[in-house]
């Protein structure tokens, strides 16, 4: 259980998780919008989803974003989330995110949809979910390359750093956790790890300002357990993140739908 512990731990945001091309942008953005599915409508959202993944793979192709998915909310679980879906894009340049849909034209992206039909989508989005909060985080830095389907499962964790540590909380993470995650993933126990800063928020009274995200290509994250106890003699401070943030809450995801593969 202990050891388990370790491993949740390295959810301290990488989902969240960065396609293969965006480890070459510089600073790219990641957009996550939190759906909450309408209850009996869970079909008809992963058919809404698969529509918009037509109009996301035009936007790729465009240069407008570098990936886009569609994850499921796995863990915690309650009757009554707020949320049951979490849509993941990235953005190489903030402009992108302002102007998302610039020089998209529907028409061609369905040339043999009649208007109607189309019509008949867009009304269904509405009735099916409801998009309940958007976080933009600017994307801080990461570990590992992944070539984006590889990746099924992400543990996303918020954090919340008050102003006077942050550039401690940043010195943390380059000088003591990174080099941790960086022997997770060599051993082969993770795929893919970064974090983040929220871009906007409400300052001092903001749930949390950062996110940590790992993630995994298999489902027995859990079962094949890092040598955390050699990595904490190795460097003690990386196991001290408590004194640089406060963790607020935790969400294990699995994806559902990407550019590559539409939901079944």
């Amino acid at each position: 259980m202990k050891k388990i512990s370790f491993i949740i731990a390295l959810g301290i945001i990488a989902a969240l998780f960065l396609p293969h091309k965006a480890v070459a942008q510089e600073n790219p953005f990641i957009v996550l919008e939190y759906m909450h599915v309408k209850p009996g409508n869970a079909n008809e959202y992963l058919q809404i989803e698969n529509f918009w993944r037509q109009i996301h793979i035009a936007r790729q192709k465009k240069g407008d974003i570098i990936g886009w998915s569609v994850w499921q909310v796995e863990a915690p679980y309650k009757m009554d989330d707020p949320y049951q879906y979490v849509v993941l894009t990235v953005y190489p340049h903030f402009s992108n995110i302002l102007h998302p849909f610039e020089g998209i034209d529907i028409s061609k992206v369905f040339p043999n949809a009649s208007k109607d039909s189309l019509n008949k989508m867009f009304a269904l989005t509405e009735k099916a979910r409801d998009l309940i909060q958007q976080d933009i985080f600017a994307a801080d830095d990461h570990v590992g390359n992944t070539n984006g389907d590889s990746i099924n499962y992400l543990m996303a964790t918020y954090v919340k750093v008050i102003p006077e540590k942050e550039q401690a909380f940043h010195a943390f993470e380059k000088d003591h956790w990174k080099p941790v995650v960086t022997k997770v993933i060599k051993g082969g126990f993770a795929n893919f790890w970064w974090y983040g800063s929220l871009m906007f928020n409400d300052g001092i009274n903001a749930p949390y300002n950062h996110i940590m995200v790992v993630n995994w290509a298999r489902d027995n994250m859990f079962d094949n357990e890092p040598p955390f106890d050699q990595y904490r003699k190795e460097d003690p401070a990386a196991f001290e993140g408590y004194n640089f943030f406060t963790r607020t809450h935790r969400i294990l995801l699995h994806k559902v739908a990407s550019l590559k593969s539409p939901a079944k």
